[in-house]
């Protein structure tokens, strides 16, 4: 459990496998070597969401790449879920990935895990030299008293309510759009709690990404 200014964070005594930031860029990498590429997410590697369609936040730093790649697989059979390409527009930040609700994009299914990368391709014809995050979601269901929480909630009171039910991609979803404002402690608080408090300053890019005319999967909302 961890508990940071009014929002209180009780996160799942679960870990994954994978890798919530870059390691050291090699010299010849479109990264600097004093930077790296973030996940916004538990060092556990492991967040849940109780949506069919969540996001995912990133620290994209200035990258000379031109393509950023996102999939996603079901852990337990590694069916590819969905993939998308992106051009990204070179301004360091924060970006976010969501999964598109298109009338195509299948809901992520209740109960199940899914393994994702969000990657930086240094190089097309070289994927060894890619910069890479990993990470491990899982959807649950709502709990009824959560649920009835939810109901009565309001925009400024919706992450803490998350945050404290230990759902930390719709937490840190449900702050973002209060991170610029007068009630952005939500979203400093909850980067905070996971040791990511260096990110608490950094610009949420609404421009940071955008869609290539013919991404790899289904079409993608990048916001």
């Amino acid at each position: 459990m961890a508990q940071s200014r009014q929002v209180q964070l009780n996160l799942p005594n679960l870990s994954a496998p994978g890798n919530r930031q870059s390691g050291a860029s090699r010299s010849e990498s479109c990264i600097s070597p004093e930077d790296s590429l973030s996940a916004l997410m538990p060092a556990s590697n492991y967040g849940l969401t109780i949506e069919g369609y969540p996001s995912f936040f990133f620290y994209l730093p200035e990258i000379s790449a031109q393509v950023v790649e996102f999939a996603l697989y079901n852990e337990t059979t590694m069916e590819l879920v969905y993939e998308g390409r992106f051009t990204p527009q070179g301004e360091a930040g924060i970006v976010s990935v969501t999964l598109p609700n298109n009338g195509f994009q299948k809901a992520l299914e209740v109960g199940q895990s899914y393994f994702w990368g969000f990657s930086v391709v240094c190089n097309v014809d070289d994927p060894s030299s890619s910069i890479v995050v990993e990470g491990t979601l899982r959807r649950i269901e709502p709990s009824a008293s959560l649920s009835a929480a939810l109901d009565t909630a309001t925009p400024e009171t919706l992450p803490s309510i998350l945050a404290e039910a230990g759902i930390w991609h719709d937490a840190l979803t449900t702050s973002a759009p209060l991170a610029a404002n007068a009630n952005g402690e939500a979203w400093k608080a909850l980067l905070e709690a996971v040791d990511l408090g260096d990110l608490t300053t950094t610009p949420l890019l609404s421009g940071g990404l955008i869609v290539e005319p013919t991404p790899v999967s289904n079409a993608i909302r990048v916001n």
